[in-house]
């Protein structure tokens, strides 16, 4: 039902309305989160619970045992003691409750408790009625507080369906109390001494039991989820969203005296004090005189303490079952009336019948009287609770409520007399009248609560709900919203400024108006939807619809009936606003109203001094974004800032990629199932043929099995149905995802060639290892060896990183500078002299290249492609002064590439069907190679951010183009092969498959990638995760602190799919491959490693783990003590305070580094520039893991071997049983061996991280 109003105090359907809102919730987080609650602290309440009502009650216990005899009770003082017990418990309550919301319930509850297990001590040392009676005051205001602080400590745990019954829970243990403390009363009477008396004794016990329950509610009670030690990042966001969910508007706020107070001027509040303090006089009628009653029967004071027991057991039953209807049904009217008229019952037989003659009958009413009695407390609490949205106001009307049922104990103990007995009738009227007024209260208030919705519901709640709208019951606001959640924020509006959602939306909006010349400006005019005309009028843009029809007229006139085909299944007509340009589809250049709110990834944080500069982000001049688009970037282009700030990612385009309104909701969404929703995108081309390979070649038949086991709807029937079409296809018989087995023909070097390579030489003179010129006769520059360079240029390099196109490549055409670049990189393959020959003609190849006629801002796509040869070369295959100038100029060449249209690329599939096949074959290599060279110098550039903390220059919605052709089509040798494979090839963009590894059902992933665009998409999840990592340093996030890292599970879990898709892809490639198993193992391996060091990067620092090992300096930073004290802290915070980043990135690295054993002389491990440096960083995992941050300690570890070691890690079934690894062995054979295998490799940065290996050995 509708809300009736947004009461300060109360929403009035919660009797009908409990239920929570159906949005998208992380389900397996939220529960890993209440099982740990429900594990660490609710037990601990109900403990501490258990220990204060044994205190409370033990004063009637030790009655029977002759207390009043030995302090000399004289007439009432009995009831005088119980009486002004509850004038400070009773009185208490509010200001308690108000500390527990200024400070914590960690800190009040335990110090409470601490207190009363000592006043409950220095009990047993009175001697006379005025001592306990001082004694017992000062109990009461230490034990006011407790169920009112327990309380609303509670509601900042639990969602309102759950408050009920875990109120229940701890309820049930005062219940138990009650009956275990006859029980233990029981066994300690039974002790014998001269000196201390039983009831001395049972202060005692049950004292010293508090107080040490007390001292452990500190250690283990956390101040609020976002600080509880036992749960994790991705619970703590549960446990926020799930509170925000729950109709629950605020999420720790902060104290405000003020606001605690501002529902008690509601009509509602004194209908709740009323219903607040009757209820509780039969509570305290069973608590305090319970063993009173039972002695009526006539039974000794031992048997009184026993037959106590069975009644209060049967209660705390009842009281758990009731509740737990309560939250089941949703329902409190009922349940509370039921509790109420159960308990009124018992107390009317025990009045109306003479007990003595009757035994069997008063008993069973005493059953009644504790069934009933205690159910109350727990439901009234959650109701009223669960109706308040205002953390100030729930801890304060709490704390009076509790406080107000309290101070109706004072009414049972003073018609509890001593003149009475044995009858008590005066004192079970009493309570039975009070009783009688609250059934007729929670009756009237529950009824109109009822009434009241159903006559909204006649007025509007029905239609409204048929139509699917929720309106806004704030008066005069006439806004609907198709989406439950979408009200509830909106609702946050009319609520009073608070620091939360509204104060940071409103904040934001300050700053844009700031940033727009002043109040107003910066909200409406980020999008502009008019352009001016060449004549100065102003064209209105056409709204979205307008631009579907006209999209589909000129389609229908040129495409016929593929318009059907494209409005059933593009995809893309369920992007959301304003996604990024991908693919050829210019529809997803969305003009509709967000606003990208540029978050610059600017150096920041401690590391800014390891991090390289961020080259002209800003720079006007960049890129052609709309190049390819087919003439329509000027009718669908975005506004100014937009326009020029492109290449970077901006909100809108994180709200499209995970597919949400704002970015802020997406991290909590990220537990999606690993099974494969993999399918063919549509536009492939509707051939039997293709129909035939996809339904049944290798890999298809091995995803669409793992898709059914995974998919719990499919039934065993239909799965057995299918399979027997699938096992009998030919697996062996798959399309080769290495491309065709024998290797083309290389190219082939002139003596032209040759003269044009020592012309360039003889211009740059490199130095020998001699220390020598290299003379032009140098048997490293003669024919043979510049062949020997290109042979390796394109079997071990253009493999790996396949940049040039082979076929097409001839060296007598190509300029001598680009023909130098390739050589030299094959070099590097070679022998350490030819390394060093070609280390000497790089020093002097760029300022060569810089000085060429056809460098200009706009070059030639040769001077590109020498570029990032130079680049690469530069970064990962020389020392650590070319790196320094490859850094330098890295930011020239992406500037150069964003000018031309290498991100861009449109893929033409009717060039397959051209007549001059030749020529379309050529055309279509080189827009192949453009995109290949836009690719490989983004995932060079993503690899520095993410493996060496760099900064990140390019982002992943820079690559507006298709994935790489299969590597079939790439090397076709001629024309009619490669039209033979280009005529099966479907195009998918790249952001799109991207999107479906970061917001999976959204959009549909395809089956058949080659490695290298598998390759590709896991680079676009590293940058996206790397960019991510740099919001969360930037100033901007300190206005939402809690969301530090709140996207790593996320990312982590796109991570795991994305492995799961590449290992399907690997295990058909290996029963399907006729290409060389070195080649399928080198890509393998290559990109696991990457996975592997992605994940781990994706958890730990890496600064941090290579500054604690030893490393004085980083890519040619001197690493400061400040540094080396900064990294001991955050190393041993992600050690000690939380263990699963911890094992998560030992389980990667033990798993990278046995994969790296196991294929030791499988494949060439230099293939893979990044492969020795992973070996590195997983090395460092380990090590930090074995030995700690006291690597200096001499406690004893065991030694084992490095293959012992890494079996260990990597078959721990748990992540439990990894961490138990941590510390016991050591890692010194592992560190030895790595930086024995990290020796051989020729790259200066390697080579300090061998030194680093060696110094830990």
């Amino acid at each position: 039902m509708s809300e009736l109003k947004q009461s300060t105090l109360v929403s009035p359907n919660a009797e009908a309305n409990m239920g929570q809102s159906s949005t998208y919730a992380d389900r397996d987080a939220e529960r890993a989160y209440r099982r740990k609650v429900d594990l660490w602290v609710l037990p601990m309440l109900c403990l501490m619970y258990f220990f204060d009502c044994m205190d409370r009650s033990n004063l009637a216990n030790a009655k029977t045992d002759g207390l009043d005899e030995d302090l000399h009770f004289q007439g009432n003082d009995y009831s005088l003691l119980i009486l002004l017990f509850y004038i400070p418990f009773g009185l208490f309550d509010l200001p308690w409750n108000l500390l527990i919301k200024r400070y914590s319930g960690r800190t009040m509850l335990s110090s409470m408790s601490v207190v009363w297990g000592i006043l409950a001590l220095c009990q047993c040392a009175a001697k006379n009625f005025g001592s306990l009676l001082a004694i017992r005051i000062i109990l009461g205001i230490f034990e006011a507080g407790f169920f009112a602080g327990a309380t609303f400590y509670l509601t900042l745990f639990y969602t309102r369906g759950e408050m009920g019954f875990r109120l229940a829970i701890v309820q049930s243990f005062a219940v138990l109390a009650s009956a275990f403390s006859g029980l233990i009363s029981f066994g300690v009477f039974q002790i014998n001494s001269p000196s201390v008396k039983g009831w001395q004794y049972l202060f005692i016990i049950e004292g010293g039991m508090t107080l040490l329950i007390g001292v452990l509610g500190f250690l283990i009670l956390p101040d609020n989820p976002q600080t509880a030690w036992f749960l994790n990042s991705r619970e703590k966001s549960a446990a926020t969203s799930r509170l925000l969910r729950d109709s629950s508007s605020e999420v720790e706020t902060e104290f405000n005296l003020k606001a605690c107070f501002q529902s008690w001027g509601d009509w509602q509040f004194p209908i709740w004090c009323i219903i607040t303090f009757t209820y509780p006089v039969a509570y305290a009628t069973a608590m305090n005189f319970f063993p009173l009653i039972v002695q009526r029967l006539g039974y000794s004071v031992v048997k009184t303490n026993l037959w106590t027991v069975a009644p209060n057991l049967v209660g705390a039953v009842v009281l758990l079952c009731v509740a737990k209807s309560s939250d089941y049904f949703r329902e409190r009217t009922f349940h509370i009336v039921f509790s109420l008229a159960l308990s009124l019952v018992g107390m009317v037989i025990l009045a109306a019948i003479d007990v003595l003659q009757h035994k069997g009958v008063a008993y069973f009413a005493c059953f009644l009287m504790a069934s009933g009695a205690y159910i109350p407390s727990c439901l009234v609490h959650a109701w009223h609770n669960n109706n308040n949205v205002h953390e100030n106001s729930r801890a304060a009307n709490t704390g009076f409520f509790v406080g107000l049922g309290n101070l109706a104990g004072v009414v049972s103990a003073a018609t509890f007399r001593t003149e009475y007995a044995p009858k008590y009738l005066p004192t079970l009227i009493a309570t039975c009248c009070c009783n009688t007024v609250c059934i007729i209260f929670v009756t009237g208030l529950g009824l109109w609560m009822r009434l009241e919705n159903r006559r909204r519901d006649r007025k509007q709640g029905q239609r409204l709900r048929e139509d699917g709208n929720h309106p806004c019951e704030y008066p005069g606001c006439d806004k609907s919203f198709t989406r439950a959640e979408h009200l509830r924020r909106h609702a946050l509006n009319h609520e009073q400024p608070r620091k939360g959602f509204t104060s940071r939306h409103m904040l934001r909006h300050e700053k844009r108006d700031e940033e727009a010349g002043g109040p107003g400006l910066g909200v409406l005019n980020t999008r502009k939807r008019t352009r001016r005309a060449r004549d100065g009028t102003i064209i209105v843009r056409p709204s979205q619809r307008e631009m579907r029809s006209g999209a589909r007229s000129t389609t229908s006139s040129s495409t016929g009936q593929d318009l059907v085909v494209e409005e059933e299944e593009d995809p893309m007509d369920e992007a959301p606003i304003s996604p990024p340009i991908s693919g050829t589809d210019p529809r997803s250049l969305s003009i509709v109203e967000a606003d990208p709110f540029l978050a610059p990834m600017m150096p920041g944080g401690p590391f800014e001094p390891y991090v390289e500069p961020i080259p002209g982000q800003f720079d006007a001049a960049d890129g052609s974004f709309n190049v390819g688009l087919g003439g329509m970037g000027d009718f669908f282009s975005m506004d100014t800032a937009t326009d020029f700030n492109l290449p970077f990612a901006a909100t809108c385009n994180y709200n499209w990629l995970f597919d949400v309104a704002s970015l802020d909701d997406a991290f909590h969404q990220f537990d999606f199932p690993l099974g494969f929703d993999t399918e063919p995108f549509p536009g492939a081309l509707n051939t039997e043929y293709n129909q035939a390979v996809d339904k049944y070649d290798g890999p298809s038949a091995l995803l669409e099995v793992a898709s059914m086991m995974n998919k719990e709807e499919t039934s065993q029937s239909t799965l057995s149905s299918i399979m027997p079409d699938i096992l009998e296809t030919d697996w062996m018989s798959g399309a080769s995802f290495l491309g065709p087995g024998p290797t083309p023909h290389l190219p082939r070097l002139s003596e032209n060639c040759r003269r044009g390579i020592l012309s360039l030489v003889m211009q740059v003179s490199p130095i020998g290892i001699d220390g020598r010129p290299r003379t032009l006769d140098s048997p490293l520059l003669t024919l043979g060896a510049l062949q020997g360079y290109c042979d390796l240029f394109f079997t071990r390099f253009n493999v790996t990183y396949p940049l040039v196109h082979q076929p097409t490549f001839n060296p007598d055409t190509i300029d001598p500078i680009f023909l130098a670049a390739v050589l030299f990189m094959g070099a590097t393959y070679s022998t350490r002299e030819a390394h060093q020959l070609a280390v000497g003609i790089h020093d002097k190849l760029r300022s060569q290249l810089l000085c060429h006629e056809e460098f200009s801002p706009q070059p030639e796509f040769w001077v590109l492609q020498t570029m990032l040869l130079i680049d690469c070369f530069g970064k990962m295959r020389a020392g650590p002064k070319q790196r320094e100038r490859a850094q330098l100029f890295h930011c020239v060449l992406i500037k150069l590439i964003r000018r031309s249209n290498c991100c861009s690329i449109q893929d033409s599939p009717h060039l397959a069907r051209s007549e001059d096949l030749d020529q379309a074959w050529r055309q279509a290599m080189d827009a192949e190679q453009r995109k290949r060279l836009a690719m490989l110098c983004f995932m060079w550039d993503t690899q520095h951010a993410v493996l060496f903390s760099q900064s990140l220059c390019m982002s992943a919605f820079e690559i507006r183009s298709c994935l790489p052709c299969s590597a079939a089509a790439w090397e076709a040798s001629s024309a009619r092969e490669w039209a033979h494979f280009a005529a099966r090839e479907t195009n998918s963009p790249f952001l799109t498959v991207l999107k479906g590894y970061i917001t999976p059902g959204s959009v549909s992933r395809p089956r058949d990638l080659n490695v290298f665009a598998r390759t590709v998409i896991l680079h676009g999840l590293m940058s996206v995760s790397a960019d991510l990592k740099r919001r969360d340093q930037t100033t901007l996030r300190s206005e939402t602190p809690e969301r530090v890292g709140a996207w790593t599970p996320r990312m982590s879990r796109s991570y795991v799919l994305w492995k799961v898709d590449f290992d399907a892809d690997c295990l058909a490639m290996k029963l399907g491959q006729t290409a060389d198993p070195r080649r399928f193992t080198g890509l393998k391996m290559a990109a696991h490693a990457l996975y592997h060091a992605s994940c781990l990067a994706l958890n730990v620092e890496i600064l941090d783990l290579q500054i604690v090992a030893g490393a004085m300096q980083i890519l040619g930073r001197t690493v400061t003590p400040a540094d080396q004290s900064r990294s001991q802290q955050n190393i041993s915070r992600w050690l000690h305070e939380d263990s699963g980043p911890s094992t998560t990135v030992a389980r990667h690295a033990s798993h990278l580094l046995q994969d790296a054993v196991l294929s030791l002389h499988d494949w060439d491990q230099a293939d893979a520039f990044h492969f020795p440096w992973c070996l590195y960083l997983a090395t460092l995992a380990c090590w930090v893991f074995h030995r700690g941050m006291d690597p200096a300690s001499s406690e004893p570890r065991m030694s084992t071997d490095l293959s012992s070691l890494i079996v260990m890690m990597t078959n721990c079934p748990s992540t439990t049983e990894l961490a138990a690894l941590s510390g016991k062995y050591d890692p010194k054979p592992l560190v030895a061996a790595m930086a024995q295998q990290l020796a051989t490799v020729r790259w200066a940065v390697v080579h300090d991280a061998m030194k680093v290996l060696v110094g830990l050995s």
